[in-house]
């Protein structure tokens, strides 16, 4: 059967190119991603799939399904596009749309590679030769937003069985490194306005109170564990020098290995804040936008995966391939290829030493990130809490492209960005294949879960109430 699924994918890879490419075409920044979720849900009802719509107060969160029964294999794709991104394939700056978002992080090929396996998947049940139920999940805002815990409270994750993703990069590889657990709030200060010379003293500045709070928070550097990070931008901070600023707003990350770890430096950043509006006597908003965990992947599905990938091998890159990425490289920021060597155990260090001189990866990297934290965060955690999960990387970039880039964007509308995708469907489509035809391994899975998570429930890392926050887009 396995033949069957690489059969199909090849034969229909122009089909799964072409829908990566017409998201790639309709960039949409988080929440608003609505011509790129039509693509993916027209490809899917297309096909014979049945598709909820408008989940958990996101117009474009969905969930396609195709099949009966046990087991229910999700596999999870995203469609969001980052600001100020918009870049054509060429190996040199030239956006086709200056100031207008684009595919910096190669999501565009994310949803279409995941959609490319359940329509391979789709076929052998069709056919009668596997059973279960298989899944797409459709999820919004992975840049900015944790649309997967909104998802997973509204309950549309509790009968899942396991949970398969990937994501594009540099390199080939089961996805080990884990990444921070992270808090994205808005602090809104407001106070009284004046004339800035004439009467200052009757005013009550919200600008101060973001600089205070924004030099508190500094000194708090010192303060905290040193794996934990605090970023944040003044997003309004007056309208005139000589008017005293009524209202003021700053939005800060704050991330850290382990969720508990950001709950513990939040709540200081918390007193930061109203020490800031104590100070300035103006008044105090926390806008809470958003909260993730932690990435902690089970190692049964790993394992399957990894076994997937070794068997599909990876991406077979072409001269025009390896030229595109030579000129590209040639825009990179000093040292971004070495910044693998970070992340890697010692026995691995002269494998990736070599790996660095190269435009390409054309190999598999095994336990790449082993026991790492990555810098950045990812909704793919709350998934992690909630079921068994597991995530790989595919080669869609050359060598050190630098995250969130126009290199990126460039790289996921043109071969070199296809070639990893049809590998991560492949890959997909395959892992969810064994899932559902040997119940052994979806046990072991949930029994890897269970120990992992017993006594650590998933409890969503924002307030209750709290609704996808389309007011930052105002």
């Amino acid at each position: 059967m396995k033949s069957k699924i690489l059969d199909w994918i090849d034969s229909h890879r122009q089909t799964i190119i072409a829908i990566g490419q017409k998201i790639w075409k309709t960039p949409e920044v988080g929440l608003l991603e609505t011509k790129s979720s039509k693509v993916l849900v027209e490809a899917l009802k297309t096909a014979g799939f049945t598709v909820r719509e408008n989940l958990a107060k996101m117009p474009t969160a969905f969930i396609a399904s195709y099949g009966i029964g046990l087991p229910i294999i999700a596999i999870v794709g995203e469609f969001d596009a980052l600001p100020n991104l918009n870049q054509d394939t060429t190996p040199f700056k030239n956006p086709i749309n200056e100031g207008t978002p684009g595919h910096g992080c190669g999501h565009n090929l994310l949803g279409a590679a995941g959609v490319g396996a359940c329509l391979a998947i789709k076929q052998l049940i069709e056919a009668g030769e596997i059973q279960g139920t298989i899944r797409f999940y459709g999820t919004p805002a992975e840049e900015m937003f944790n649309a997967k815990g909104y998802m997973i409270k509204e309950g549309l994750f509790d009968d899942v069985d396991v949970a398969l993703t990937w994501h594009p990069a540099d390199i080939n590889s089961v996805t080990y490194i884990t990444s921070n657990a992270m808090n994205s709030v808005i602090f809104k200060f407001k106070g009284i306005t004046a004339h800035a010379a004439g009467d200052p003293y009757n005013g009550r500045s919200a600008l101060d109170a973001v600089e205070l709070m924004n030099v508190g928070c500094n000194y708090l550097r010192e303060h905290m564990i040193s794996e934990a990070k605090i970023h944040y931008c003044i997003l309004k901070g007056g309208d005139a020098p000589n008017i005293v600023p009524a209202n003021a707003e700053v939005w800060y990350f704050v991330r850290s290995p382990k969720r508990h770890q950001v709950d513990e430096l939040y709540e200081r950043v918390i007193k930061v804040a109203k020490g800031a509006a104590m100070m300035t006597e103006t008044e105090l908003e926390i806008d809470v936008l958003s909260g993730t965990f932690n990435t902690r992947y089970t190692p049964s599905v790993q394992e399957i995966i990894d076994q997937n990938l070794t068997f599909v091998g990876p991406p077979k890159f072409d001269v025009e391939d390896v030229q595109f990425a030579l000129e590209l490289q040639k825009t990179f920021p000093k040292g971004s290829a070495e910044g693998h060597l970070k992340y890697i155990p010692n026995n691995q260090l002269e494998q990736m030493k070599n790996l660095i001189k190269k435009p390409l990866c054309d190999e598999i990297i095994y336990n790449f990130g082993k026991g790492s934290v990555m810098g950045g965060s990812t909704d793919v955690g709350d998934l992690c809490w909630k079921m068994p999960t597991a995530e790989f990387m595919a080669s869609c970039m050359p060598i050190g492209t630098p995250g969130h880039s126009w290199q990126i964007t460039a790289s996921s509308g043109m071969s070199i960005g296809h070639k990893g995708m049809i590998l991560a469907a492949k890959v997909l489509a395959l892992s969810a294949l064994d899932f559902m035809t040997n119940s052994d391994l979806v046990h072991k899975a949930k029994e890897d879960f269970k120990q992992w998570t017993e006594n650590r429930p998933y409890k969503a890392p924002f307030p209750e109430d709290l609704i996808p926050p389309f007011r930052q887009y105002n």
